[in-house]
């Protein structure tokens, strides 16, 4: 059996309206808990409110409410009702023992005090009251608080998550193949199993959190003040990897394993009941799966604390594990017939080689502020592979996506000036592709930006356009140099004449512009025809070209037309 969970040290009133005794009482008490002192009855019941005592020390003859009144009055307060009253004082009259007892009260203390008398009653009862404390709330094995304790500092965290808009996790844990220990060994090995499991779950936990014991072999972790909903898987996972350690019971090695469950306030439950049955029924869930398995109560807080953790945690190591992939997607001069580009798109590919879609990580990628190194490494690389392309004698400029984020940042241009310098790119072959929300976020910053890139040499384009902050006032006075026109136009174009009119307006207002102009999302060579004729003949989408990796785009490159290879003209051949 583990050492018992430690109760917080005892609260004791004194109430007494003689300075000298309260003097003498605080004395004698000064080291067996916290003290607090009242000097009448309304004082008194201001301060139990406050402090919850465990004890009351209470003399009879008070002004204003007598000791007797107050003794009603708290046991009739269903907070303060499970005190324990000793009276002290001078009046030893028969009546008013009968009285006090009659009222709930448990012992009397005589005056003049003696301080040893008074040491030893007070001790007497505080050691009955933990041991009551210990048995009602905690567990006699492992000496963790049991449901009851659990439910009540649940039901405060949950009160102050309201109040502090954090979350507060329930994990619920249950022990894999437990029984089996205690049916082919015995149950004092199954007992010590229980206590070291218990003994690693506390010394995990922080001081704010609870560590409980439900019954059998399950125990549950209240965590409390969560802010971030990325952490919860890995903490779980930890836990997890914890209890699997090795455990070396008289010399003989157990390896136990556990199936965990989570519920989240309040993003899955309101109140502590369901929070603890979304935990419960999700920890079944995971038992179903196998062993050494946890799982959310909601599938979609699941994804989306697995995706953060993962993105997080695979973020620091993805150049040398490459976890992150950078896909191309040439650019098709219809027209001409040639490839006049490629723009570089970010792909994550999981441990079973499947790959997980941009939109699915990038958002989280900017709430986290990863979307910072995130675009940092795809740019270098981008940077890097035209470079690679130009020895092979295959002259393809680049587009990289720049998110919001990214743009806003300090070091944005400095690191573009990296990437080229670190690649020895011409800049003139770098395209950067940004929405038209950068835009509106603060129209003279980005200008500020923009003119900096385009001395550089760098090329602008606006990506998606037409879908948000349209405004001819930036296309007239900002170095832009390429609109994409929006997948969304494109894809209903030929049955909708609402959408075709907006390309054919797009594609007027570029070219009065001298604007180069690019379509996105064309599959079928209706929609090609049909913006050739409108006058937009460069084009992305899958008729031409998927996304694929830099070895199957060098492939693709060496079996397709090119335009010329002079750089400059390279780059300008769209425009």
């Amino acid at each position: 059996m583990i050492e018992a969970t430690p109760i917080a040290p005892p609260s004791i009133l004194i109430v007494d309206d003689q300075p000298s005794d309260l003097l003498v009482l605080s004395q004698a008490v000064l080291d067996l808990g916290e003290i607090h002192i009242a000097s009448n009855g309304q004082m008194a019941l201001e301060v139990a409110r406050r402090c919850r005592p465990d004890l009351i020390l209470l003399d009879i003859q008070m002004p204003g409410m007598s000791g007797f009144q107050l003794c009603r009055e708290i046991k009739a307060d269903p907070r303060l009702c499970d005190a324990a009253i000793l009276f002290v004082t001078a009046q030893t009259q028969t009546e008013n023992e009968i009285k006090a007892l009659e009222l709930g009260g448990i012992d009397f203390i005589k005056k003049p005090l003696n301080i040893p008398v008074v040491q030893v009653h007070v001790r007497a009862h505080l050691s009955l009251r933990q041991a009551a404390k210990r048995l009602a709330y905690y567990d006699e094995l492992t000496g963790l608080p049991n449901r009851s304790l659990l439910q009540d500092r649940a039901v405060q965290a949950l009160h102050k998550a309201k109040r502090d808009q954090s979350k507060v996790v329930l994990l619920m844990l249950d022990l894999d193949n437990f029984k089996s220990i205690n049916d082919s060994v015995d149950h004092a090995v199954g007992d010590a199993v229980l206590s070291e499991v218990a003994r690693r779950l506390t010394q995990f936990s922080r001081k704010i959190d609870t560590v409980s014991r439900r019954g059998g072999d399950e125990f549950v972790m209240l965590l409390s003040e969560v802010t971030r909903l990325d952490a919860i898987s890995d903490f779980v996972e930890r836990v997890l990897e914890i209890i699997a350690s090795p455990m070396f019971i008289d010399d003989k090695r157990y390896d136990i394993t556990a199936s965990a469950g989570v519920g989240v306030f309040p993003d899955d439950s309101q109140d502590f009941a369901s929070l603890y049955r979304h935990a419960d029924t999700a920890m079944y869930q995971a038992k179903k799966l196998g062993r050494n398995r946890y799982r959310f109560f909601s599938p979609a807080l699941e994804n989306t604390s697995r995706a953060r953790h993962l993105l997080e945690g695979n973020m620091r190591s993805a150049l040398e594990q490459g976890v992150f992939e950078v896909f191309y997607q040439a650019k098709y001069d219809a027209q001409n017939r040639t490839i006049c580009g490629m723009e570089a798109l970010i792909r994550w590919r999981k441990p079973d080689s499947t790959l997980v879609s941009p939109a699915d990580f990038i958002p989280l990628a900017e709430e986290t502020g990863l979307i910072i190194p995130i675009g940092r490494y795809v740019l270098i690389q981008a940077c890097h592979d035209a470079q690679r392309l130009i020895r092979m004698g295959l002259n393809v400029p680049v587009s990289v996506n720049i998110s919001a984020i990214q743009f806003r940042e300090e070091s944005f241009l400095s690191m573009v000036k990296d990437a080229l310098t670190l690649t020895r790119l011409t800049p003139s072959m770098l395209e950067l592709e940004i929405t038209e929300s950068v835009l509106a976020h603060d129209i003279n910053v980005a200008s500020n930006v923009l003119n900096e890139l385009k001395a550089m040499g760098v090329h602008i384009a606006i990506d998606d356009f037409g879908i948000g902050y349209s405004s001819l006032t930036y296309l007239k006075s900002l170095p832009i140099d390429v609109l994409k026109i929006d997948q969304s136009f494109v894809r209903d174009m030929l049955s909708d004449s609402s959408d075709a009119a907006i390309i054919e307006a797009i594609v007027r207002m570029g070219q009065a512009l001298g604007l180069a102009l690019i379509a996105e999302g064309v599959e079928l060579q209706e929609q090609s025809s049909k913006l050739l004729a409108l006058g937009c003949s460069v084009m992305q989408g899958f008729l031409y070209c998927r996304p694929m990796p830099f070895q199957e785009l060098c492939e693709y490159l060496q079996t397709t037309p090119l335009i010329e290879s002079d750089l400059t003209k390279s780059h300008d051949s769209y425009q």
